[in-house]
């Protein structure tokens, strides 16, 4: 395939006119028909027009195939890091610095202008506390740009008869919860428990010592948990039956690390809501819809 025939191609491709790559490239429309019939652009145009149709600039002239796409370079680019040298803490952390770098090139294009990467911003902790936003119609996303507190969100917009509304109509088990979170003596048997490293597990009269917290009361959280937000199995509090031990030890508790994270995760977002942003590094907002139907709202059960 000549470049000429690789442009249009790809222009139809993407539902380009010629006006609109005319104008991305400061050029002429007749420029960009007499390249798709023979003629070809000064040689500095060659990469933009790459560029513009995430191609290389080999697959213009035909030498090569269909750059891979920008789904399957993330996958490729992140698996890669795992094959490198190093330990594995080494790895990981690399993997972790990759996807954070990654969320915010997702907030950085949430511009339509922005072409460049350019590092997050290293807000101190005692510097005004800023954040990320992108509010869409059709999705949110949220990051926090305060140093060592971060926190990403990514909200999409929900499909059929049922949107946003459905979590402030039936809030029965999520207003337990909260209530469950509220209770200062929960959380400094929660707190205790995720002092815990994978695989450790304190008995009822350790967490007992630890936390000053009534034997009862530890009970009755566990409980709950394994009762009302580990129902389907998946618990984020371990419970291990012991052999051996005296009737009041028989059971000891851990932290669940895979589901341990949505704890968490709640906490750093409750924190963001109170010590909310002083300012925006990058927003983006067009949502001019409401977040909730109130035809479909519902009484709050």
């Amino acid at each position: 395939m000549s470049f000429g025939e690789s442009l249009q191609a790809l222009r139809k491709e993407n539902k380009v006119t010629q006006e609109q790559l005319a104008n991305y490239l400061g050029v002429s429309a007749q420029a960009v028909s007499k390249w798709e019939n023979g003629s070809y652009p000064e040689g500095d145009l060659i990469p933009k027009i790459a560029d513009y149709f995430k191609v290389s600039t080999d697959y213009l002239y035909g030498r090569e195939g269909r750059r891979a796409s920008i789904e399957q370079q993330v996958v490729n680019e992140l698996s890669s890091i795992w094959r490198g040298e190093g330990s594995y803490d080494d790895l990981q952390k690399a993997f972790i610095n990759k996807v954070h770098r990654l969320l915010w090139a997702l907030q950085i294009s949430s511009w339509k202008n922005s072409i460049d990467y350019y590092d997050r911003p290293q807000h101190e902790e005692n510097s005004a506390r800023m954040s990320s936003a992108i509010c869409f119609d059709e999705g949110y996303s949220f990051m926090r740009l305060d140093k060592n507190k971060d926190c990403f969100l990514f909200l999409r917009q929900p499909e059929g008869d049922k949107g946003y509304e459905r979590w402030f109509s039936d809030t029965t088990e999520v207003r337990k919860f909260f209530g469950m979170l509220s209770d200062q003596d929960n959380l400094k048997v929660l707190g205790f428990l995720y002092t815990l490293r994978s695989g450790e597990l304190a008995s009822l009269s350790t967490i007992e010592k630890a936390t000053h917290v009534s034997r009862e009361k530890i009970t009755a959280l566990f409980d709950y948990i394994g009762r009302s937000v580990g129902r389907d199995g998946e618990s984020p509090i371990l419970e291990v039956e012991l052999v051996g031990n005296d009737e009041d030890n028989q059971r000891a508790y851990g932290v669940n690390m895979t589901m341990g994270g949505l704890f968490v995760g709640i906490f750093a977002m409750a924190d963001s809501y109170v010590n909310s942003p002083q300012g925006y590094t990058m927003q983006s907002n067009s949502r001019t819809r409401s977040w909730a139907d109130r035809s479909k709202l519902g009484e709050c059960k």
